[in-house]
């Protein structure tokens, strides 16, 4: 007997205006089966996801859901189905508890019944943070259901959105279908480890698209293996067939780059830029002193609270601190601004894009010179040409795409997002210190080539970096130092110009 496809697109495509997002996309999922889906940032696989979320409509083409024909014409219909997204662009609500935000989507059970969540419009919390609790008792957590959101770190967030989409496989008759979108780039090493536990249970009762830029855990997680490229789909392999270079061939249609830099052990000659000595904020970080020199990048690693992504905001005057000195090129700043920041020299790329480093509905080239306006300005007024050509050059620099400098940042992948907020930092032909928080998460390997090339790029032009890096491989492959955080204090440095190396385990246990 021929197996019933749990989900399938047929010949899928749609357009905005002149850009073709999907192209005749056609790919299906098995019951029981980790289907990986991989591609550049601006490949389609985010227009994808939300044809398969009910937030578009193909303009050609077909939805199977077990061989039958369905229209999605909204997330409610998509949920229906039994499709749960877990989008790369978290979508709760903060001021509501974690127990709405993972039962809002689901219908309350009918009054009279035992589980009854709802009685005569009157709500029984205790059930529904009872129900809470036990689904993200399933993927490992032990956050309060009663929390809310926005008293949440991004990592916890994340396992909120993850608990919401497998919520669904909780409703009766309902065969998951459940589709995570980056669902690891804010995780810790043991999260991940629970999200894999948690993904073969999945598999076990249903089916599952893992949509990730980390190729080894693609390779890791997944049955098998979808790839696409320029809103098509160029390739599809078993896991057991395929390698991380042959994917990365297939994404890119380029072999693949080291991103590692030679090390220069000069470095300890060149000019402080950065010099941090007792930096200490109450309930957050103490008695933080390091040093960052012309040239290097210094990485800061921890786990979630150790208090590194403050003392970087701190450094940059977005938080206060309340002890200790800054220096910055020699100079004490006894209470670092935002703007005294921004016209000294100093950049900085929070993790959090959408609320802190973009504004939507401005065009790529507007949003490239919200700090630096440099020859594209005369007095008070913008040189649109040169803003336009400028904006070119950096659309052509980092492989932006759509590479159309009149085009709504928002409507960009959120790869391509974060290489116009980099380059808007770049942009200052002052730049001393460039403070980057987590600057590659969420983007391909292709587009993290491009990205470490700016970086690299500007260490060579003098620039000291301070790095809160993706990952510990990231950090021991791009940094000159590294410096570990735990509970808000440093319990170790390591210089790999001098040769010493650290391994992932020499640094996960000065984290824990």
């Amino acid at each position: 007997m021929q197996e019933t496809i749990p989900l399938s697109l047929c010949n899928v495509s749609k357009s905005f205006g002149p850009v073709r997002a999907l192209n005749n996309v056609s790919l299906s999922v098995r019951t029981h089966e980790v289907l990986g889906l991989i591609g550049e940032n601006g490949a389609g696989k985010s227009s994808l996801l939300k044809v398969l979320s009910g937030i578009y409509q193909p303009d050609t083409g077909d939805i199977l859901v077990y061989g039958q024909k369905r229209t999605f014409s909204n997330p409610a219909a998509a949920a229906s189905a039994g499709v749960g997204v877990v989008h790369q662009e978290q979508s709760l609500v903060v001021n509501l508890s974690v127990a709405e935000n993972i039962l809002m989507s689901t219908r309350a059970t009918k009054s009279g019944n035992k589980d009854c969540k709802v009685r005569f419009g009157i709500y029984n919390w205790r059930k529904i943070n009872e129900e809470a609790a036990e689904i993200l008792k399933r993927i490992g957590s032990n956050i309060n259901p009663k929390s809310k959101v926005e008293d949440l770190s991004f990592a916890d967030r994340q396992m909120v959105e993850i608990a919401k989409a497998l919520q669904i496989s909780r409703q009766p008759g309902v065969q998951p279908i459940i589709v995570l979108d980056e669902p690891t780039s804010v995780l810790e090493d043991n999260d991940i480890q629970q999200l894999e536990q948690e993904v073969r249970r999945l598999k076990e009762i249903g089916s599952v698209i893992f949509v990730s830029h980390r190729l080894d855990e693609v390779m890791k997680f997944c049955d098998r293996i979808c790839v696409m490229r320029n809103s098509e789909v160029v390739g599809e392999h078993l896991t057991s067939e395929v390698n991380a270079d042959e994917l990365f061939r297939l994404m890119t249609g380029r072999q693949a780059a080291t991103t590692s830099r030679e090390r220069n052990k000069s470095l300890r000659d060149s000019a402080v830029v950065l010099d941090l000595e007792g930096l200490g904020a109450k309930g957050k970080f103490s008695d933080i002193s390091l040093k960052v020199r012309s040239g290097e990048i210094h990485a800061l690693v921890g786990t979630n609270r150790s208090g590194r992504e403050e003392v970087c905001r701190a450094v940059f005057g977005a938080e206060e601190f309340d002890s200790g000195a800054v220096r910055y090129n020699g100079k004490v700043v006894s209470r670092p601004s935002l703007r005294g920041s921004v016209y000294g020299g100093v950049a900085y790329l929070p993790s959090e894009r959408k609320l802190e480093s973009m504004v939507a509905g401005m065009s790529v080239a507007e949003n490239l010179q919200l700090t630096h306006r440099g020859e594209r300005a005369s007095s008070i007024f913008v040189n649109p040409t040169a803003r336009r050509d400028r904006t070119k050059e950096w659309i052509s620099k980092l492989d932006i795409r759509p590479p159309i400098p009149d085009a709504d940042i928002a409507s960009l992948s959120g790869g391509n997002q974060q290489k116009v907020v980099l380059a808007k930092w770049l942009e200052n032909c002052q730049l001393s210190l460039l403070i980057l928080d987590h600057p590659t998460r969420g983007i391909d390997p292709g587009a993290r080539e491009d990205v470490s090339t700016q970086i690299f790029a500007a260490c060579e032009e003098g620039a000291a970096v301070l790095l809160i890096a993706d990952t510990l491989e990231e950090a021991i492959s791009l940094a000159d130092t590294i410096t570990v955080m735990r509970d808000g204090e440093i319990t170790a440095t390591f210089d790999l110009n001098s040769g010493a190396i650290p391994t992932h385990a020499e640094l996960v246990a000065k984290m824990i």
